[in-house]
């Protein structure tokens, strides 16, 4: 299913205020605040193995139909973000890299 290419359709219940909706890039500096806050980290604080705008402008380019937000509609707000990659490995691959390793850095 290429989540980027279907028009997105309303699925939750009439009353909620929190949606999980694809992600785009008018949401990836709040994504960046959002992964910032769930994993307990200052900006200053930052290395290779966290997400930025950047990055996430970066997923969206190659992979647009693996990122998803959870946004508040009653403040326009990020709650939530889930980002997946797709990976060719080997069937029998024992390689268990970092995902700074396995992603070229983000």
């Amino acid at each position: 299913m290429n989540a980027n290419t279907i028009r997105y359709r309303h699925r939750q219940s009439g009353d909620a205020t929190i949606v999980v909706i694809p992600a785009s890039l008018r949401y990836v500096e709040q994504m960046e605040r959002c992964h910032q806050l769930a994993y307990g980290y200052t900006p200053a604080e930052a290395d290779s193995e966290d997400m930025t705008a950047e990055k996430y402008a970066y997923h969206l380019q190659v992979f647009p139909e693996g990122q998803f937000i959870a946004l508040d509609t009653t403040t326009d707000t990020v709650v939530g973000v889930a980002t997946s990659m797709r990976v060719h490995l080997p069937r029998h691959s024992s390689f268990l890299g970092t995902w700074a390793e396995v992603t070229g850095d983000g």
